[in-house]
């Protein structure tokens, strides 16, 4: 499976004492190595809130996600809370 990877902090405290960026890379990059999966692209967006999807690094992803073909299966976060916190907004069928 080919796939991207999403990391976000919304704030340098957050950074801090939650979950540096690359930290998350590295998990995630673990979880994917252990599954032989392929990363296709790193989107990282360091000091943006998730909620809504107002972030420059979370829309370009999307867009690439909505190619034809996409070129990547799947889009790997450390944690739901990176992604997004309400309602997300998915490729048109």
């Amino acid at each position: 499976m080919i796939v991207a990877l999403y990391a976000r902090v919304s704030t340098t405290k957050q950074a801090e004492k939650d979950l540096s960026i690359p930290d998350q890379i590295r998990q995630m990059k673990e979880w994917i190595k252990a599954r032989h999966y392929t990363i296709a692209e790193e989107y990282i967006e360091p000091g943006a809130s998730a909620t809504d999807d107002r972030r420059p690094v979370f829309q370009q992803m999307i867009a690439d996600a909505c190619t034809s073909p996409p070129p990547f299966d799947a889009i790997i976060i450390h944690s739901l809370s990176r992604f997004f916190r309400d309602m997300v907004r998915v490729c048109p069928l």
